[in-house]
């Protein structure tokens, strides 16, 4: 015999009717609420006696006001746990419904769940503006910059390849809100109308892959801190929350609750926030997730020595001698790998260099006599090193007769110096080398297709 039945209980507020309706639907069949967890899953176990069902609204966060609690247990209602905005009740069945008047019913919903719209519709609003404004004000190579540095970082990305599905789930979402806005008026006073169940089905699973998504973006920040954040900024944000979770616990809100504060809640969200601490021995599995690297121990011109550039940072979240990186000289997310290096003939023996900035903000030095320098962009897909191609070439870059998607500029310095800047993409990868140790024969260009093929069919 069947012991325990799981349901999906991530309902939203609009579809508190559709959450009432799965527990008493459970309850025609045998089966009673045991515990919700994660506020995610819900358990059920068999019931020795049916019981009937009501979901309350309450504040997220906070605990029900002992008076009405009282109230509701005079009327036969005993609560039996919180589920973010819901209060879940059991009464013997008969018992009469906690709420009776339809009209304030449907008047408080509507007020907690256009509240909650319209702050969403405030923020997507309100960063649709600053984009706009920074797209007058910023020029156009600050934006290639500012969008290279987020397809650098997991979070950047992550955010970048799920904004078309979260700006059309959130137009979904603002029309089936008004459609329930809708449903609620034309009951008219009467009980509020139940949500199909396909239709709160749908909703439900769409909540919990907000939820997996939320989770995924942690997981990004945390790979991202290891290798970007610095111990100051980790050890602020830390004693900050700490200090906010502190305030929090003696806040009230305008009806009396106090905030839901258990040890265990406590406890489990400073583990979350020191886990920024550690997040730096992530970076092993940060350079695993980047694309495979091409061009390993290899040079532009034969012969040459390669120095790999360190883009290690100094300051950040490292606790070991030794470097947590599989690859100092790389950067990236798990869409797209940046390896960078300098190399010198016996003749460049002797360069004097310049301090330039990677894209994330990191030091390295610039060939300014002879040498080369090299940066190496690895995407996953094809379309993502074509965005790149473009981000790195200006359009005054010239394309070099009898190749495809290989640009030269060459300029005369004078005094027999001239520099150049080779700039090509061979299938997912591109590649830029930078030296004024003269022009770029096309033999080294036919070299560097020739070992990039070989890279990428491996």
């Amino acid at each position: 015999m069947k012991t325990t039945s799981w349901a999906l209980f991530t309902y939203p507020v609009m579809d508190i009717k559709a959450a009432e309706a799965l527990l008493n639907r459970r309850a025609a069949e045998g089966w009673t609420l045991d515990r919700v967890y994660l506020g995610a899953f819900a358990r059920f176990v068999p019931a020795d006696t049916r019981s009937a069902w009501c979901v309350d609204w309450s504040r997220p966060g906070y605990s029900e006001r002992p008076d009405y609690l009282a109230l509701c247990a005079d009327a036969g209602w005993t609560l039996v746990q919180k589920v973010g905005a819901f209060n879940l009740y059991k009464a013997p069945i008969g018992t009469p419904p906690i709420q009776t008047d339809g009209v304030e019913e449907a008047r408080r919903f509507r007020r907690e769940v256009l509240l909650c719209g319209l702050k969403s519709w405030a923020v997507l609003l309100g960063l649709l503006l600053v984009l706009a404004a920074l797209w007058l004000l910023v020029s156009e190579g600050s934006w290639r910059s500012a969008l290279m540095a987020v397809l650098l970082t997991n979070v950047g990305l992550t955010l970048l390849l799920s904004l078309p599905a979260i700006l059309t789930g959130w137009l979904l979402w603002t029309g089936r809100l008004l459609l329930r806005l809708r449903q609620w008026d034309r009951a008219a006073g009467g009980p509020l109308p139940v949500p199909g169940q396909r239709s709160a089905g749908a909703a439900a699973w769409l909540c919990l892959l907000c939820r997996l998504w939320g989770v995924a973006v942690l997981i990004c920040f945390l790979l991202d801190a290891g290798l970007h954040m610095r111990l100051s900024t980790a050890l602020g944000m830390l004693i900050g929350s700490l200090l906010g979770l502190s305030f929090h616990q003696h806040r009230r809100d305008k009806e009396g609750r106090s905030p839901i504060n258990s040890p265990i809640n406590t406890v489990l969200n400073a583990l979350i926030l020191s886990a920024v601490l550690f997040a730096a021995f992530l970076t092993p599995l940060t350079d695993r997730l980047m694309p495979a690297p091409v061009l390993e121990n290899k040079t532009f011109v034969s012969g040459a020595q390669r120095e790999d550039q360190d883009f290690r940072n100094r300051s950040g979240l490292h606790f070991t001698d030794g470097p947590l990186y599989a690859s100092a000289s790389d950067e990236g997310s798990f869409g797209l790998r940046h390896q960078s290096w300098r190399e010198e003939t016996e003749e460049d023996f002797g360069t004097s260099y310049s301090v330039r900035r990677s894209w994330l903000g990191r030091p390295y030095l610039v060939p300014m006599g002879g040498g080369y320098l090299v940066d190496c962009y690895t995407a996953r897909w094809e379309w993502l090193s074509r965005l790149v191609q473009d981000l790195l070439r200006e359009p005054w870059y010239p394309p070099l007769e009898g190749y495809t998607d290989v640009w030269l500029q060459e300029a005369d310095l004078g005094g027999g110096k001239t520099d150049s800047l080779l700039l090509l993409r061979s299938g997912k990868t591109v590649v830029m080398v930078e030296t004024r140790s003269g022009p770029i024969p096309r033999s080294q260009v036919d070299r560097l297709l020739s070992l990039l093929s070989s890279d990428q069919e491996v």
